[in-house]
């Protein structure tokens, strides 16, 4: 499991709400500000950017730079630079081809199978949906972040969650804290620590108690927010055999409007 699919889902439309003076009915709050975050997710699907991804792994360091490109309804992530260092012509030449063979491919597609690559893409996103239902919430006070205030939000698995969603049951193994901006109601920042161990995928691998995840989100453009920087920290145990330490942190920027959904920009 990397840092990439640490959130997500799919979520009915809903508005935002004035902000709240006074603190809020802390569930409400909860499934309010994750109608917001899925709603700016589908809308990123308009967008491009740039990913930094930083992967520790015991003495070394690899950094990759790509370019997330929306193509045909999902994003499309395009190497540029590989070990901090920009890809040979020969590299260059392999991605571009790469990404021409997907956007073919893409076009291709019967409405069917759009279909069903699309909701492949949000099912690896869908457990977000089972959030509301799995914890019990504790407003604790109001903090600012990045300037802004913002409700703290507690959270704390709820005894007999049973989950909906594909990776929901993770949820119940995870405690953590939300940010929730007062003016737009959306993920300033969330932090979530792994206190049971979590098995991902069949036998495939698990993640120990203690792992920490972190998310930042900064706020594009009026009302419109996306994510700043994620990052995971802990120990897992890969195919039951292999210990391996998880140190990755994704940051992003440059977003900018794409004219088209095929990426591109205005």
């Amino acid at each position: 499991m990397t840092a990439k699919v640490a959130f997500g889902a799919v979520v009915a439309f809903s508005a935002i709400p004035l902000a709240w003076a006074q603190p809020p009915d802390a569930v409400a709050l909860v499934r309010q500000s994750i109608q917001n975050y899925e709603r700016d997710w589908r809308e990123a699907m308009s967008w491009e950017y740039q990913q930094t991804d930083v992967m520790h792994s015991d003495s070394t360091k690899e950094t990759d730079v790509s370019e997330i490109t929306p193509v045909g309804g999902t994003p499309y992530e395009r190497l540029i630079l590989k070990d901090g260092q920009p890809l040979s012509k020969e590299q260059q030449k392999k991605e571009e081809h790469k990404f021409n063979k997907v956007s073919r491919q893409r076009e291709e597609e019967t409405p069917a199978e759009r279909l069903e690559r699309v909701h492949k893409y949000e099912s690896e996103r869908a457990f977000i949906r089972d959030i509301p239902d799995a914890y019990s919430y504790r407003i604790t006070g109001e903090e600012a972040v990045n300037g802004r205030p913002a409700w703290v939000v507690k959270l704390a698995p709820k005894p007999g969650f049973v989950p909906t969603a594909p990776r929901g049951s993770m949820l119940g193994h995870i405690q953590g804290t939300l940010w929730i901006d007062k003016e737009d109601v959306q993920w300033a920042k969330a932090e979530a620590e792994v206190i049971d161990t979590i098995e991902i995928g069949w036998i495939m691998a698990r993640i120990g108690p203690g792992a920490h995840f972190s998310v930042e989100q900064t706020r594009v453009a009026d009302g419109f927010w996306m994510p700043a920087r994620i990052a995971i920290q802990g120990s897992a145990r890969v195919l039951m055999v292999h210990n391996k330490l998880l140190n990755e942190e994704l940051t992003f920027s440059g977003y900018r409007k794409c004219a088209q959904p095929n990426g591109s920009p205005i």
